[in-house]
């Protein structure tokens, strides 16, 4: 359990996080070695409410210690620092897919993400993660002991703006690199199509997390957000409509208005390029105001990050590890080797090689027990224990270790772990756990913690074939309408070809005059009859 009695100010914990962190990582070696920024480094020298929110109370300070380790190397490895408004398109800001506005009924701050404005592209997700980043970090600058509320309007969604990656970044984001930021989640009006995909949400979050996620309608959406604060098609009165003002714009207003500006409230001069300015000439206006010095001072602090171990799945810098705390070795009275397993994805866009190691190595069976996990891939790593090692497993414990792979794989992955720096290695402790086949307390979780990942793969291949299916049926139903058009045309066609030519008809021939047509009186007459 992380420490914390006594005294237990933002100094104190900081302190104690500090000593043990120091004593584990040397910080300015890994800034030499391009590893950390000095910024940072500096931040968490000084900055006591910073590191005093990576301290969890169900864990130990050790693990405080190695998530402050990963959050630098993270903030190093995104620029998060040296992310600006120009670091994204103008398309970015235009599409309004993300922006704050207003607030809830506690003073929180919202985060308004339009989903049916994101469609699902693995070529732009990187950039849409930095894009994220960037205004998680910007809120937390803003105000670092604020909570805010991230709300997930679903109105007119559908299978193309289901992207599980995306939403497993934003929640790892809160999770992990900003734990103190977020109140709760609302999801507004979610589609039936998309209900298998939030179950599979809920198994990363652990069942205090699970409470901050809450489904919504325009019911009851009221009880969190006033009406006042609302948009129309929630059932609210609030007609803003977002519109993005480039800085350049921003500062010439700033300039005609700075005797105004001076009359505000000290909050609203702050504002950044994603906040509604909280007064009335800003709502008023209904667009997003940024005020030069907030995009100065936008990335003063750092924000936290990390391995984290809540939940079913660790989600850490280089690989999401199911199950995130502990292998279950289920035995019976038949005496039969018990095995669990250990699932490994990679989401990043370059191979990970993994290693598997255990403090008893007699007692276990581990296949594989090293690896590379390909880009967008989930490798498993069978456990299996040995019959007459049933007992006393519960002092046991697995490391998984992981490295990124820069280049085509090494020849001899041995040799190549042996080189490996160790501040570039990530790893990650699962303890051992028996669990008779008769305790069903185990049963459902177990099911549950292996499948998470599958889940999540199964369901992003459903995803793409009914895109597909969707896709094809739209070319289908476009080649039918065109058919039918042109069917129609040549019906029409044919019904006035034939009516043309029904009322014309054949030319009449007319008879020639001459003697056969004369009478027969006339004949006589003239003598030519007989």
């Amino acid at each position: 359990m992380a420490e914390g009695d006594g005294d237990d100010s933002p100094r104190t914990r900081a302190d104690k996080l500090r000593n043990v962190y120091n004593q584990k990582y040397k910080a300015d070696e890994f800034v030499k070695k391009g590893v950390y920024d000095q910024r940072d480094v500096d931040n968490i020298n000084s900055n006591d409410l910073y590191v005093s929110q990576f301290i969890r109370k169900t864990e130990t300070i050790q693990d405080a210690a190695d998530r402050l380790h990963e959050a630098l190397k993270w903030r190093k490895e995104i620029g998060v620092r040296d992310l600006t408004e120009a670091s994204f398109p103008r398309e970015f800001w235009d599409i309004g897919a993300m922006y704050f506005h207003k607030t809830d009924k506690e003073g929180r701050k919202i985060i308004w993400l339009k989903i049916a404005k994101h469609k699902k592209d693995p070529n732009t997700l990187p950039l849409i993660k930095k894009f994220f980043g960037f205004c998680f970090e910007t809120a937390y600058n803003e105000s670092p002991e604020d909570e805010l509320v991230l709300l997930f309007d679903m109105t007119n969604t559908g299978i193309s703006n289901l992207d599980m990656e995306m939403i497993k970044f934003v929640i790892t984001s809160f999770k992990i690199y900003y734990p103190a930021l977020l109140g709760y989640l609302l999801i507004y009006e979610m589609p039936w199509l998309f209900n298998a995909a939030w179950k599979v949400v809920k198994t990363w979050l652990s069942p205090e997390a699970q409470k901050k996620l809450k489904f919504v309608n325009k019911s009851d959406i009221q009880q969190y957000i006033a009406k006042e604060n609302l948009p129309e098609h929630m059932g609210g009165t609030d007609t803003f409509e977002y519109k993005y003002v480039p800085s350049e714009e921003r500062e010439n207003e700033d300039n005609q208005n700075s005797d105004a500006s001076k009359k505000r409230v000290t909050f609203a001069d702050q504002d950044s390029p994603l906040y509604q300015s909280f007064n009335a000439d800003s709502i008023e206006n209904s667009y997003v105001r940024v005020n030069k010095s907030s995009l100065s001072n936008i990335n003063r602090n750092a924000g936290p990050g990390g391995g984290n171990q809540e939940g079913n799945s660790f989600i850490g810098r280089l690989l999401t590890i199911s199950p995130a705390e502990e292998l279950r070795f289920v035995t019976d009275e038949d005496g039969k080797d018990a095995h669990d397993v250990i699932s490994l994805k990679n989401t990043l866009p370059y191979p990970i090689a993994y290693k598997v190691k255990t403090t008893s190595p007699e007692k276990y069976k581990v296949r594989p027990s090293s690896g590379i996990v390909k880009p967008g891939s989930i490798e498993k790593v069978y456990v299996y224990l040995y019959q007459e090692h049933h007992l006393g497993v519960d002092k046991d414990k697995f490391l998984i270790m992981a490295v990124e792979l820069n280049g085509d794989p090494p020849d001899n992955m041995s040799e190549y772990w042996k080189t490996v720096p160790r501040e570039n290695i990530m790893d990650h402790r699962l303890r051992c756990v028996q669990v008779k086949r008769s305790d069903s307390r185990y049963s459902s979780d177990t099911v549950s913690v292996l499948s998470a990942d599958d889940q999540i793969t199964a369901l992003n291949s459903k995803v793409d074939s009914l895109m597909e299916g969707h896709l094809a049926l739209q070319k289908s139903i476009r080649l039918l309408i065109l058919l039918q058009v042109l069917t129609l045309v040549l019906f029409i066609v044919f019904i006035l070809y034939t009516y043309l030519y029904a009322n014309s008809g054949p030319p009449q021939v007319k008879a020639e005059e001459g003697p056969q047509n004369s009478s027969t009186a006339d004949r006589y007459c003239s003598g030519t009859l007989f």
